[in-house]
Order: C-alpha cells, then sequence, then structure tokens
C-alpha cells in the first residue's frame, strides 16, 4: 500500500512549469493519464469493498458460549438397560450406572444414542423391572422403590410380583465365527447377524417384540457401547457411546510444540555471539528476508493482501494462531479402569487412548520438557511414554515395577517425586540428567499430623512433628504454591502502597473437633511456627465440603454452618507486612534464611455468604500472573462459576466508614454480607455437570496473560477458556476490522486530495498571492 501511494504521489506532483520544459508535454500526461486512472479506480473499488464488507458485520460482540468451551456428559458402566416404556411406541432407552456410590437413573434416545437426562438417586439398585411406565427398583437390603420410568417422579405403589428386567433372553442368540448371530425362535435358522469386535465383553439389551423386528446392544472391554435397530432384517439405526472416559483419577497436561519456536531459538543464539551493531544489522535482514517471502507468497499483489486481512481465517491459519498463542494444550487422563487418553483441550477431541490395565493409577506427570510422560500405581507398576508425537500412538519406553506406594507427589519441575509407603516411610526419587543440588524443604500431612522433612545430600531427614489433638482432625490442607508476583503491594487511593506478606513458605490447613468447631492455622512449613488461628464456633455442619487454597498473600476458605440460619460462607485471610501505609519491613533484594525469618505478618479476615453450595475450588493461573485473580468454584448444583478475589477482598468495610481517598481506589467496593452469583460469571452456562466425590479443578496458563484454560475433570470433563481481566492483549472475534480498514484507507484518500490544495496555498503564501 505505501509503495502505490509514493509511486502516485510522484505522478501527481508533476507540475505545469515542469512539463513546459519537456519537448513533448502531451506525450507524458496522456501517458501519465491513463497510469493514475488506472491506479485510482483500483484505490476506489479496494475502499468500496472494505465498506462493504463493514455493513454487513453481524454483531459489534459475540457471544462465545459453546464454541470455546465444551463438556464430555459420561453415563459410566451400564448395569442394566430397559426401555423407557413397555409400550411398543417407546423411543427412549433408560440406563443404570453407578454413581457417587449409588444409582442413577439415565435417558437416551434410542434413535441417536444422545444423552437426554441424568438423575442420581442417591442410594444403590440392585435389581429394576420395566412396567407399562413403571419402574420398579430394588435395592440391596430388599426393599423396592417405584418412580415413573418417563420423567423418575416418585411413586407409592409397588408391584404385584417382582420379575428382573435387566437380565435379557439370549435364548436366541450364538456367537459363532466372530460374528454375533440372531436366531429364528422356531426354527433355528439365523435372521441377522453383527460382527462381534475383538474386545467384545457381552450383551446389556435385547429385545424383539415381534418377528423379524428387534433391538440390541453390546459392550466392549474398552467401555464401548454399541446399539443395533434391525428391522425386516435391515439394520435401521446404529449407534456407539464412548463411557470409557468417566471417573478421571489423574491427569496431566503438555502444550504442542511450535516448529516456529527452533527457528526463533536458533537466531537469538546466533545474535548472542555478535556485538549490538551486528545483532542489529542481523534482526533486520531476517525481518526483510521475512517481509520479502510474504510478498512473494502474496506475488506483490496489494488485492491479495488487503483481501487476506478482511477474509475469516481458515483451519490452519487458527491452528498455528492456537500454536502461538499457547491456546493448544493437550490434556491426559487416566480414569479408574486404567485407561489413558489424549484430549485436545479446545474441543475435547480424543487423540488416542492406551488401555493400560492398571486400576490404581496415583499420578501422572509430564517430563523432559513435555516429550515423556510417566504413571505411577499405588501397587508399585509404572510406566513412561515418549510423547514427542504427542498426536500420534506413543512409545512405551520402561515399565518398571516399583514398591508399593501409599502417594506421588512431584516436588521439583527437574522431574523429582516423593515416594510415600503405606508403613510411613518415603524415598526421594529425582532425574539423574539434571539432579538436585538445593535444599528442599518438604511438608506432609494426614488426618493427624503435619510431617516436614528437609532433602539433603541426597537423603530424607524430618525436621518437625505436629499433631493435633485428639478430639480434632484434618480436614483441608493447602500450601502457598510457586507462583509469579506482579505487585508487591496493593495501592490505595491516596496512592500510598499495602505491602504484601509474600514469604514463600507457607501452608493453612482446617481442622474440626467434636463441638463442630472449624479451625483454620497458618503456619511457616520450614520453621513449623503457628502464625494465625481463627476459630468458627457457629455449629459447622462437616458434612457438607471444607475447602481450602493459598494464593499469593492471602487463603480462602468455604465451610457449611447452621447458625443462626444453615447458610453457605466463604472466608478469606489476608496477610501484610505492616497494615499501615508506606511501611515496608522486608529489605528488597536481600535473601533472608528461612531458618532465621524473624518477619512476622499482620492479619485481615472477613467472612461473606453465597447462595449455592460450594463443592471445590480452585485458582486461576496465567503466565506472569499480571492478570487480576479469581477464584474458581464448583458448586453442588452442577455449575462452574468464577468470582474475581477483589470481591473477596478482607478490607471491604460499610459504605459509612469509607473516606474520599478509599473510594479512588481500583476495585473497591464496600462490604456486603452476601455475594450474589453472577450469571455472566457462569463458565458452564446452562449446562450441568456431574463431577463425581473426587473431581479436579485444575487452571491452565497459555501464553496470553488474559486468557487462562479452566477444566473440571470427573464423571463429566468439561474445559473453557475465561479472561479474568478481559482479552486485553488480542482483539475479539467481533472486532470489525473492516470498517476499521476502511476508515484508514478514507483518510488517507482525503490526504492524497489535500495534498496538493496545501502546497498550492504555500506556493502563494510565498509569493504573496492573494487568492
Amino acid at each position: 500500500m505505501a509503495l502505490s501511494f509514493n509511486v502516485w504521489t510522484i505522478y501527481l506532483r508533476v507540475d505545469r512549469n515542469s512539463l513546459a520544459s519537456l519537448k513533448q508535454p502531451r506525450l507524458l500526461v496522456f501517458t501519465l493519464c491513463p497510469i493514475m486512472l488506472g491506479a485510482f479506480r483500483s484505490f476506489i473499488g479496494i475502499t468500496l469493498l472494505v465498506v462493504i464488507k463493514g455493513l454487513f458485520v453481524e454483531a459489534i460482540f459475540s457471544d462465545e458460549a459453546y464454541h470455546i468451551d465444551w463438556q464430555l456428559s459420561n453415563v459410566g458402566p451400564y448395569q442394566c438397560v430397559l426401555p423407557a416404556s413397555a409400550t411398543e411406541s417407546n423411543d427412549q432407552l433408560l440406563v443404570l450406572s453407578t454413581f457417587n456410590n449409588g444409582t442413577m437413573i439415565s435417558w437416551l434416545n434410542k434413535t441417536s444414542g444422545e444423552l437426554l437426562e441424568r438423575l442420581p438417586l442417591g442410594y444403590r439398585v440392585a435389581d429394576a423391572m420395566i412396567e407399562h411406565n413403571d419402574l420398579f427398583l430394588k435395592l440391596e437390603d430388599g426393599s423396592i422403590n417405584a418412580v415413573d420410568s418417563m420423567n423418575g417422579f416418585s411413586l407409592d405403589h409397588p408391584p404385584t410380583e417382582f420379575s428382573s428386567s435387566c437380565n435379557p433372553d439370549l435364548s436366541t442368540i450364538r456367537f459363532e465365527d466372530g460374528k454375533i448371530k440372531i436366531m429364528d425362535h422356531d426354527t433355528d435358522l439365523q435372521i441377522f447377524s453383527i460382527d462381534m469386535p475383538q474386545d467384545f465383553k457381552g450383551i446389556k439389551y435385547f429385545r424383539s417384540d415381534k418377528e423379524n423386528t428387534l433391538d440390541l446392544m453390546y459392550s466392549t472391554v474398552g467401555g464401548k457401547y454399541t446399539f443395533t435397530s434391525v428391522s425386516d432384517l435391515t439394520s435401521t439405526q446404529t449407534w456407539t457411546r464412548d463411557e470409557s472416559l468417566a471417573n478421571i483419577r489423574a491427569y496431566t497436561y503438555v502444550s504442542s510444540a511450535d516448529p516456529n519456536l527452533a527457528q526463533m531459538f536458533t537466531e537469538l543464539s546466533q545474535e548472542g555471539s555478535m556485538n549490538v551493531l551486528e545483532a542489529y544489522q542481523f534482526r533486520v535482514k531476517q525481518t526483510l528476508n521475512r517481509l520479502k517471502n510474504y510478498l512473494l507468497e502474496k506475488k506483490f499483489s496489494v488485492g491479495a493482501i488487503v483481501k487476506e486481512f478482511l477474509e475469516d481465517e481458515d483451519e490452519a491459519t487458527l491452528h498455528q494462531k492456537d500454536v502461538s498463542f499457547g491456546l493448544l494444550k493437550y490434556l491426559i487422563v487416566a480414569t479408574e479402569e486404567g485407561k489413558i487418553a489424549v484430549l485436545d483441550v479446545r474441543d475435547g477431541r480424543q487423540l488416542w487412548n492406551y488401555e493400560s490395565g492398571l486400576k490404581d493409577i496415583l499420578n501422572i506427570e509430564a517430563l523432559r520438557s513435555d516429550t515423556e510422560v510417566v504413571i505411577f500405581t499405588k501397587s508399585g507398576p509404572s510406566l513412561t511414554f515418549d510423547i514427542t508425537r504427542i498426536e500420534t500412538e506413543p512409545y512405551l519406553l520402561t515399565n518398571t515395577n516399583m514398591a508399593p506406594v501409599h502417594s506421588v507427589e512431584k516436588i521439583s519441575e527437574n522431574g523429582a517425586f516423593l515416594f510415600k509407603r503405606p508403613g510411613g516411610g518415603r524415598f526421594l526419587l529425582e532425574n539423574p540428567l539434571n539432579p538436585i543440588t538445593q535444599d528442599l524443604y518438604l511438608l506432609d500431612h494426614n488426618s493427624k499430623e503435619l510431617n516436614a522433612f528437609i532433602y539433603q545430600n541426597e537423603a530424607i531427614t524430618e525436621t518437625w512433628k505436629t499433631k493435633v489433638d485428639e478430639q480434632e482432625e484434618i480436614v483441608a490442607f493447602s500450601s502457598r504454591g510457586e507462583e509469579h508476583v506482579a505487585n508487591l503491594g496493593i495501592v490505595l487511593g491516596n496512592r500510598t502502597v499495602l505491602y504484601k506478606y509474600l514469604y514463600p513458605h507457607l501452608a493453612a490447613y482446617a481442622t474440626k473437633n467434636e463441638e463442630n468447631v472449624l479451625t483454620i492455622r497458618i503456619i511457616d512449613t520450614v520453621s513449623g511456627e503457628l502464625l494465625h488461628t481463627s476459630f468458627h464456633e457457629d455449629e459447622v455442619d462437616f458434612n457438607f465440603p471444607i475447602n481450602l487454597v493459598f494464593g499469593e498473600h492471602w487463603c480462602v476458605y468455604t465451610y457449611f454452618s447452621t447458625k443462626p440460619v444453615p447458610e453457605q460462607k466463604i472466608a478469606v485471610i489476608e496477610l501484610y507486612e505492616s497494615l499501615v501505609a508506606n511501611e515496608r519491613v522486608s529489605e528488597p533484594l536481600t535473601e533472608v534464611n528461612a531458618l532465621e525469618n524473624i518477619q512476622r505478618p499482620q492479619f485481615i479476615q472477613k467472612a461473606y455468604l453465597y447462595p449455592e453450595v460450594i463443592k471445590n475450588i480452585g485458582l486461576t493461573k496465567t503466565k506472569l500472573g499480571i492478570t487480576t485473580k479469581s477464584i474458581i468454584l464448583e458448586l453442588e448444583n452442577g455449575q462452574v462459576t468464577i468470582l474475581p478475589k477483589f470481591i473477596l477482598s478482607a478490607r471491604r468495610v460499610e459504605e459509612s466508614q469509607l473516606s474520599a481517598d478509599d473510594k479512588k481506589e481500583f476495585m473497591v467496593m464496600p462490604y456486603l454480607s452476601a455475594i450474589p452469583i453472577n450469571d455472566q460469571a457462569v463458565l458452564t452456562h446452562n449446562r450441568v455437570l456431574l463431577t463425581g466425590p473426587d473431581s479436579h479443578l485444575l487452571s491452565i496458563p497459555t501464553d496470553l496473560e488474559s486468557t487462562t484454560l479452566v477444566c473440571t475433570l470427573g464423571h463429566d470433563l468439561f474445559c473453557t477458556r475465561v479472561f479474568p481481566s478481559s482479552q486485553f492483549d488480542k482483539l475479539s472475534p467481533s472486532f470489525e476490522k473492516g470498517k476499521l480498514m476502511a476508515t484508514v484507507i478514507g483518510l488517507l484518500l482525503i490526504c492524497f486530495f489535500l495534498r496538493p490544495l496545501v502546497d498550492t496555498k504555500k506556493l502563494k503564501l510565498k509569493w504573496l498571492v492573494k487568492d
């Protein structure tokens, strides 16, 4: 574009005196005019194209719901499959499966296999019978509950006689020659046959209402269920549901390798061996080469460049952007049945799976810059896979049989792991290629005590131990994680600073006692010193979850109490070097020995009411820690939402106590006892998640500081993108680049036509010529 403007400007600046000095002025004029007209037409055409493109923008803001998130809804292993109604017009199937130590009823569309609805019962069912539209459930103690088979409503009439509907009659089915053969009941002749998969497990459902019409469902060892409906000896519909990813037990994630990074590292290494001038020249040369290659690719066509700018990005371009921005992550998950699978975190697509046969997997961790993954089990066997080419089937590197362990924890990015044996002993396994060179302080806990250790000179030594009272039990624990801290303090409204207490060796734990008192303690993990204690004597109900998470200078915890009325509460404790503004206790750039730390924090605490029961909590994580921190809340009603940390501030006071300077502080708000749920902050929208009792809530940072990936893994799987401080480093999909381009071109056109007028006016002023 700039090159074209310069050429046209040269043509227009040939004035009358210059033409008069030429021998053939008319020939030059006739030569320039067609060129100018052609260029002008091209310019006007591009402008009209941009304007038309801008006029047809569908919306200023686009709702990204269901485009940047996905949910995998699972039923789980099928225990019993029934028709939803005994009538012939039934088009649904009922599936009974295990969920959260009880039984769940699921309704499936018989035509497509779509999951219509799920209903956890809260008790375990041993057998079931369908009669008309009544579903009779036989419990393990022999009692029978009745529900409406179409909607799950409870009924109060028992069956006249219970007869199981969970055991299909397989007398007419044969398993021969790798096929499932359905035989005629009278003639014993084959009616229909289906190829039997290699991992065939059994028939889960078989129903034949009349001659030559039947429904069949079979399962595989890998957790897939295939349904086939046959009418007039012809298969009318067939579908398969994959239930193998239900109940995730362990997980990790890896990043997609960016092919451009290798070239960037090569160039940076070359620049490192040059002086400043040579490095600058090298970088300019590389940039010009990239520009040259781009122009050659577009054949120096201005129209092609503008068209590419205006057109929607194709799949390859979007994929490369996801790789460059760090949005393409791969989840590696392990189920309770021992299946290991890799999922694309953008859409939940399964890339590959591996049946390990290990049903006691404890932990999965990525090693060696995300090129290897190791899997640990409770019984001892461990597997190591090469995932350099993660989109293809992995290569099994090692299959090691270790001693049985109780837990495995990764304690170093270098690949060091702490193992705890069932008897209480501990040992550390480190990477021989990257050994630990500094002392490590470790803290372990169980329900009755805290144990601290130091790893020094390749040996683990116990440093201190703390036991809780006999009537107490540890119900929650969280230590301060290693994360980036963008600000050392909080800027107040009068431009003074309140300095955060950023000592790294901190942890918090919650205990309960027989009087239903919840106690929160904050300790120094190196010395074991108790720094703060908080009691809650409002009749805490420990049948509800107790959650605790430790942030950069604060900890947040949740509990449910019954006094004065039953309510969910969420509380925060904040730690500061001093509660006096501009008073800093720590010395900048001074390293303090953890065993000799004498600086003690000062605390502020506040509690709030929340309208829903909170099942699990987590923290959003970003690459540099600049984005506003938010608390991720997994609710008992099946929703996942986020709560900005500034709402959970311990420094919020009543509005009458806010001064004029206080109101100038960033995101300050008066204290209100209740925190409502913001509908726009509900990440799951109108979805309902069934995560189970041992769900995992995680936040994955990306290369965009504004963006983090939030996933909850359990019975169901759900992932989405979250922008705690909005997308300040990326244009939204609804950005009207067409109108912006039209405005820029319009301004350039105005300057193009006004420039000769300005030059003429300046010339007249110099020669004192009046208009």
